[in-house]
């Protein structure tokens, strides 16, 4: 089974490029077989690549707020109108759909951060950030192994 992860946010705004660091996470698990599209600002920029690609899975990785910082859920965002939990103004839903237009699994990932950490510039992300990356290298790991059994 072929599998993708679609990060979205933008590095220079500290926290929210918290899935970019997930992303290089997973690239340095020599387990894990799945491809990395870094969409930043601009994820439907990776649209073709994915397409290209064909996998049978895509994660949409995003920052988000509205839950505990350090959270890390798979949400059903798929009947949301007003996609309010980003830490950008993306519309996740008319995204995810376009993806279903595709691949036949696609699945949103939220990593809850401090908005506190995505207000002004900086290239780095906190500590607290790092530790909810790592716990959702953990949930990719499971999502991993439950489509590898299917």
């Amino acid at each position: 089974m072929k599998k993708a992860i679609l990060t979205i946010g933008n590095t220079l705004r500290g926290d929210d490029g918290i899935t970019s660091y997930l992303g290089k996470l997973i690239e340095g698990e020599e387990s894990l077989d799945w491809k990395i599209f870094y969409g930043e600002d601009v994820p439907e920029s990776q649209f073709h690549k994915i397409r290209e690609y064909k996998p049978d899975l895509v994660v949409v990785a995003d920052a988000m707020t509205g839950m505990k910082i350090g959270q890390v859920e798979v949400i059903d965002i798929s009947n949301e109108r007003d996609y309010m939990y980003s830490t950008h103004n993306l519309p996740a839903p008319i995204l995810m759909s376009y993806l279903k237009g595709f691949c036949k699994s696609v699945l949103f990932l939220g990593l809850t951060v401090d908005l506190e950490n995505v207000l002004e510039i900086n290239e780095n992300i906190s500590k607290e950030a790092e530790i909810t990356a790592r716990n959702a290298l953990k949930k990719v790991f499971e999502i991993d192994s439950i489509f590898d059994n299917n």
